[in-house]
């Protein structure tokens, strides 16, 4: 079964910010932009940045975890949450990142080059 365009229907379901205040909705009501000749190509690359996405926020979360165990601190529930990079970490993690979105998203600029007319 497809997947329903976005902005063609409307959602109940909603999610509420940090401060609890306010409720978005959980689909957008705009046209999502077309980027290739083929759907559903334009939907791999959604479903590959959201997931880049992730990955980047689980690597970070692994960094915290080994800069805490090689300070030789044990971790307490919520030490994950709390814990502020130093300016090193922000540049190697900021590196890391932008090395990640380089190796992903290379496939995809590959495979646009290729269907460019004139590209063999």
């Amino acid at each position: 079964m497809a997947p329903k365009k976005a902005g063609k229907t409307r959602s109940a379901e909603t999610s509420t910010s940090t401060a609890g205040a306010l409720r978005l909705p959980r689909i957008s009501n705009g046209v999502r932009p077309e980027f290739y000749d083929d759907p559903a190509i334009d939907q791999l690359f959604a479903i590959v940045t959201a997931l880049t996405g992730e990955l980047s926020v689980v690597s970070d979360r692994l960094d915290t975890l080994e800069r805490a165990l090689v300070k030789g601190r044990s971790l307490e529930s919520g030490a994950v949450e709390a814990f502020v990079p130093d300016a090193d970490a922000v540049d190697q993690r900021a590196r890391r990142r932008e090395e990640l979105l380089g190796r992903v998203f290379a496939v995809f600029e590959v495979y646009a080059a290729h269907r460019r007319p004139g590209a063999r």
